[in-house]
């Protein structure tokens, strides 16, 4: 399981420090990523990956975040449970995401949204800081989709059980905020270990390969 806290550091130590890897078959949008991504203060290095799953897998390992377009987002699915450990936080890059993706969001590797018709370089560089910071950057619009999508889905759900303790409930409530490991720690007032140790359990749990799908999961089936 990927330990989404590893490495975690703040927006100033974020500066020129993110090797950042795109995966965007759209020429158009792949070169307008990468001028907006060299302009960045965070941003060291940028390079494409190959749009083969196996190529992608071993190339991702050596990158600070990986920018996929909704398009390609698919091909994480062919990841084995190895290759996903080793990828680095995932930010996926597209419109009308529910609508496309929606039975991807509990199944791919996914740690913030970002769309592309409102996308800037204010944009892009406050999502990669808060990727940096562990946290989950989101469209409100997204997120209030997944909400309506769910209460619409719970009425004539049958009810799942899933046995959190009530520290993991605690946990999850904050996961759903878009709390990071460290600040989880602080609001429960345990060890950043302790929370790293939480999360797992959850992810776990659920089902879930990272922070995100675990959120929307529980949305689903009613946890939250």
């Amino acid at each position: 399981m990927q330990d989404l806290s590893a490495g975690l550091i703040t927006a100033e130590e974020a500066k020129d420090t993110l090797n950042v890897a795109i995966v965007i078959e759209s020429e158009v949008v792949r070169t307008g990523m990468e001028t907006v991504l060299r302009k960045l203060p965070d941003v060291r290095t940028v390079r494409a990956l190959p749009l083969d799953a196996a190529s992608m897998a071993v190339a991702a390992e050596d990158y600070d975040v990986l920018i996929v377009a909704a398009e390609q987002w698919g091909l994480l699915g062919e990841f084995d449970e190895r290759q996903r450990d080793g990828l680095p936080p995932v930010l996926v890059l597209g419109d009308d995401l529910y609508d496309r993706n929606g039975a991807d969001f509990a199944s791919l590797p996914a740690d913030g949204f970002l769309p592309l018709d409102s996308l800037s370089a204010r944009a892009l560089e406050n999502a990669l800081q808060r990727l940096a910071m562990g946290e989950v950057p989101m469209p409100a619009s997204l997120a209030k989709r997944l909400l309506m999508s769910n209460r619409s889905r719970r009425r004539d759900a049958e009810p799942v059980t899933i046995p959190l303790t009530p520290r993991e409930t605690e946990t999850l409530l904050l996961l759903a905020d878009g709390l990071s490991n460290k600040q989880v720690a602080r609001c429960l007032g345990i060890s950043a270990h302790g929370a790293k140790r939480l999360v797992g359990s959850i992810l776990l749990k659920l089902g879930a390969p990272n922070r995100t799908a675990a959120v929307i999961t529980a949305l689903r089936i009613g946890l939250l």
